[in-house]
């Protein structure tokens, strides 16, 4: 970047000064320059002046009035921002897809070794004790849950015909 800086200035002076020792290979590339400096001021000056005008007008509005401005440029970095959240989000939910996908391939990999190598009626066996033990917990834990919510009722019941009532020590609004 350091030596651009410095040849710089050197390249402005070539294409300023109308006698240098480089002038003829200069000479056709500033034809293709003036070619196009003469389109632009043709063509596209025309077109593009009003433009020009009206987004100048805006920008000194806007300067003028700032909250405009810190108001447009929080709502770009959070669309921005909710943007990248989105994009974040749905590669999370892929590679979490993915994964569940494999366990489940792997999962359906693993029975069907274990079938192989047990045999149909044997992992059948094995498979109908598994389910048992399921259902033996799945009970167990309903036969808890109705203890418990047994032991909670009359807990509530006690709490509402032996609770004292009016001014007494320790009563208060509870």
């Amino acid at each position: 970047m350091d030596m651009f800086q410095d040849y710089l200035p050197l390249f402005f002076n070539l294409y300023t000064t109308y006698y240098t020792p480089y002038q003829p290979y200069i000479r056709p590339f500033m034809r293709y320059v003036y070619y196009a400096q003469s389109y632009a001021y043709k063509y596209l000056f025309p077109t593009l002046w009003p433009l020009y005008r009206l987004t100048r007008m805006v920008f000194s509005r806007l300067s003028d009035a700032p909250d405009i401005v810190t108001v447009v440029v929080l709502v770009l970095v959070a669309w921005i921002s909710l943007r990248v959240l989105d994009i974040l989000r749905r590669q999370i939910v892929y590679w979490i897809s993915v994964a569940l996908k494999l366990l489940l391939w792997a999962a359906v990999a693993l029975i069907g070794f274990y079938v192989y190598q047990r045999g149909v009626e044997q992992s059948l066996e094995d498979f109908g004790w598994v389910l048992g033990y399921f259902a033996a917990l799945e009970n167990e834990g309903e036969r808890l849950g109705q203890i418990k919510g047994k032991a909670k009722m009359n807990q509530a019941r006690k709490s509402e015909r032996g609770a004292p009532r009016g001014r007494t020590r320790g009563g208060g609004w509870l």
